[in-house]
């Protein structure tokens, strides 16, 4: 369900420690929709009946079902995957753009 190396989960970590949670059960959610697709968060949570769970060293990732089904999974990337954007998050089956040509954007 989650990907994740080393240096990812390390920065990922990191991240959650800097931002004092009060715990590692981290949600991965639907935070948005952009033409381009889903905006994926991460939010501290508790597992329900309808959520996939796994725990990676300190970290329990958590998401819906309905999630896992649909984009096969999340990987974490490291800043230095996300071109130094810091760590991303992404899915495993990239959903479909719903962009259609440039919207008056392009040059």
């Amino acid at each position: 369900m989650i990907f994740i190396n080393d240096t990812a989960y390390d920065e990922f970590k990191a991240l959650l420690d800097e931002a004092n949670v009060d715990s590692y059960n981290i949600r991965i959610g639907i935070d948005n929709y952009a033409c381009s697709g889903p905006v994926f968060g991460i939010s501290v949570s508790e597992a329900t009946d309808g959520d996939d769970v796994e725990t990676i060293k300190e970290v329990t990732f958590i998401a819906e079902k309905s999630l896992i089904e649909q984009f096969g999974g999340f990987i974490i990337v490291s800043s230095e995957e996300n071109n130094g954007y810091g760590v991303g998050l992404k899915p495993v089956v990239q959903p479909q753009s719903g962009c259609s040509g440039c919207g008056g954007g392009c040059h």
